[in-house]
């Protein structure tokens, strides 16, 4: 092993607790190096809370439209495009990215582009896209990789083809019903957007044994009947 580069603070992932930590020790003199595996930023402002909250609004003006002979104001034949939708979160989800770019390099962290992974105590040997690799020693090495979504072991629900949040949010058009599975935030969320738009949306937060049973009924209903889209949506987060 080559001898590792020496750091106050090392960080593996990029979310909220990591960035801020790198950030604010850089900024007091310490040398702080953050790796990030995809996305930089970590999940919020990239699969989670901003682009949620992007969509939520575009579900707002969707149901102001809806409504607007309440306002005096007649349009008809309206249409939600939703690669609009999408594209717009798309370019919010650049800026944010450009923005945090711009705070690594104006703190003085450093932002590492890479999986890490421990071989030695506070050591970390990080694998970087171009297949070559980095060896770092850090005084305070902090883990900060988040969670991700993971399928439920509900009978059917693999098989009838879930969306994760992160597919969600790339969706480029409206599904007839959206089966949401799980009742954290940005499950409600999507209830909440997808609510107003002209579709229908049914929420579920599956915990029991009885509940995941009715789950996988109405699954096998969903998919034994031809004019129904149905599209289930998995949110339950578990550790990498």
């Amino acid at each position: 092993m080559p001898t590792p580069e020496q750091y106050d603070v090392v960080v593996l992932g990029s979310g909220e607790a990591g960035k801020y930590i790198a950030w604010t020790q850089a900024k007091k003199g310490k040398r702080a190096i953050v790796m990030e595996r995809r996305y930089i930023g970590g999940s919020c402002p990239n699969i989670a809370c901003l682009p949620s909250k992007n969509i939520i609004h575009s579900a707002k003006v969707a149901s102001y439209f809806a409504r607007s002979e309440e306002f005096g104001i007649t349009k008809d034949n309206w249409q939600i495009h939703m690669t609009g939708v999408r594209d717009g979160k798309r370019k919010m989800v650049e800026g944010l990215v450009d923005m945090h770019l711009a705070n690594f390099k104006s703190s003085g962290a450093e932002l590492l582009l890479g999986s890490g992974r421990f071989i030695a105590p506070k050591t970390v040997e990080v694998s970087l896209p171009d297949g070559g690799s980095r060896f770092l020693h850090g005084e305070n090495v902090i883990i900060s990789t988040g969670s991700r979504a993971t399928i439920e072991p509900i009978p059917g629900l693999r098989e009838s083809g879930p969306l994760t949040h992160i597919e969600a949010l790339e969706l480029d058009h409206l599904p007839e019903h959206l089966l949401i599975v799980g009742g954290g935030y940005i499950g409600l969320e999507f209830a909440q957007a997808m609510r107003n738009s002209p579709k229908r949306c049914a929420g579920s937060a599956a915990k029991s044994r009885s509940s995941n049973e009715t789950l996988a009924w109405l699954i096998e209903k969903t998919k034994m009947s031809p004019p129904c889209s149905a599209t289930s949506f998995a949110m339950k987060a578990s550790r990498f």
